[in-house]
């Protein structure tokens, strides 16, 4: 959502490092394809302050922007255990730098970052993760246009994440090589995007509380895929879209003794995308999901209705409000289990309290659901935050959320829920 990503110059790079190395391992609810801002509206967040933006520094063609973040956070249940409540807290350091080519055509953009966390007492809980990549945009011509995107990340899977099994010592880290292209051509009332993508997971060892070992070497993957979306506009405001999706999983390794999980998905999407100025903005598609694996006999195959769905509200020049909805089918790597619905909604309010403070509050309510097994897991979070730009250089944010994660059934974990908290210092150039 555009309220979430938080592309205004206050926000920019706000949580650059630690957005893109805690995952949840879940594909976006709408593709970056969809024409979702048509220039009519500004949300809250992407609201230029140009009094305040980061300069950088010079270096031939391109523009360096180096900035530090250091945080304390608190954490009511450092182990995501409510038998054995475990409270600390930790500091973290947020180092980033991206370089950005000022041509007038074409672009290149890296970024290096990290998101190191110190548990004062549990140091178990210790982070080291960081994360590198590459974007490049080819303007081939005015109305077509090639990106090549790549990176590799050392991530953290959040533990709400549907794959991880909570009340992990250690939390689970993966190593991701991935490179993305995309092409897109503009006809001005239709637009037609392709991409390509590969993706390679190699997952590291997990602790549980009881101090016992095991080996992810069974969630080791490569996963492809690929998309070809056409868009109509029928008016400056509004446009219709049809998407087919394909993806392939190929794992290293057998699951739990079991044949291996690999798998091919299908997805097909019919949406539209509206902009109208002063009022809201958003896109609504629904699809149908199919997921077929090679070992049938062992893992069933899924097939359903999915549901993807966002937009923001206008509500006054000081205000948006934004919804997300989604229902999709997802690859997950529990024992005996090939895949599962994500059922989710979110709503987050951006208000802008001062000219140069945003405040957040936001909630989000899913349900996960795993038709081999009958079974479920029940997710609630929610959040508020703030984020004060004192000067061009130097930043204050604060934010405090609750979160809980209720299984329903056996396999999935203990039940927990965890409060943190966060204030940070940012310093930028």
């Amino acid at each position: 959502m555009a309220c979430v990503a938080a592309s205004g110059g206050l926000l920019v790079g706000a949580t650059a490092a630690s957005a893109q190395t805690s995952s949840l391992l879940l594909p976006p609810a709408t593709s970056s394809n969809d024409a979702y801002d048509r220039g009519h509206n500004v949300s809250v967040a992407e609201r230029p302050h140009p009094e305040y933006d980061a300069l950088g520094i010079r270096l031939g063609s391109f523009i360096l922007n180096p900035q530090l973040a250091t945080s304390l956070s608190y954490s009511n249940n450092v182990f995501n255990d409510n038998r054995n409540k475990k409270s600390d807290v930790f500091v973290g350091f947020e180092p980033y730098i991206a370089a950005t080519s000022d041509w007038s055509v074409h672009q290149v953009r890296l970024v290096a970052a990290g998101d190191l966390r110190r548990f004062a007492n549990q140091t178990l809980r210790n982070q080291n993760a960081w994360y590198v990549q590459q974007n490049g945009r080819i303007d081939v011509s005015s109305s077509l246009t090639a990106r090549i995107d790549t990176g590799v990340s050392k991530t953290y899977e959040s533990p709400f994440s549907s794959d991880v099994v909570a009340n992990l010592t250690v939390p689970s880290r993966y190593l991701n090589n991935n490179v993305n292209g995309q092409l897109t051509y503009d006809g001005g009332q239709s637009r037609v995007v392709g991409t390509i993508s590969r993706n390679r997971f190699d997952f590291s060892d997990i602790r549980f509380g009881d101090g016992s070992r095991r080996s992810q070497r069974y969630r080791d993957r490569t996963a492809l895929g690929g998309t070809l979306t056409y868009e109509l506009g029928f008016t400056p405001s509004l446009s219709f879209y049809v998407r087919g999706e394909v993806d392939r999983n190929n794992y290293d390794t057998l699951s739990f003794g079991r044949p291996n999980r690999d798998s091919t998905g299908y997805r097909g999407i019919v949406g539209s995308n509206f902009d109208i100025a002063g009022v809201a903005r958003g896109t609504v598609g629904i699809g149908y999901s199919y997921r077929d694996f090679d070992a049938r006999g062992t893992y069933r195959n899924t097939k359903g209705f999915s549901v993807e769905a966002r937009g923001d509200w206008f509500a006054s020049e000081l205000t948006t409000v934004g919804v997300l909805l989604q229902r999709r089918l997802v690859d997950v790597d529990l024992a005996n289990v090939g895949s599962s619905w994500d059922n989710r909604v979110r709503v987050t309010v951006d208000h802008e309290l001062l000219y140069n403070m945003i405040v957040t509050i936001g909630g989000e309510i899913a349900k996960r659901e795993y038709p081999e097994r009958s079974t479920s897991t029940d997710v609630y979070r929610i959040e508020a935050s703030s984020r004060y730009q004192m000067t061009r250089w130097l930043g204050l944010s604060a934010d405090v959320g609750y979160g809980s994660n209720k299984p329903n059934g056996t396999g999935l974990g203990n039940p927990f829920d965890e409060v943190r908290g966060r204030i940070s210092i940012r310093i930028r150039r």
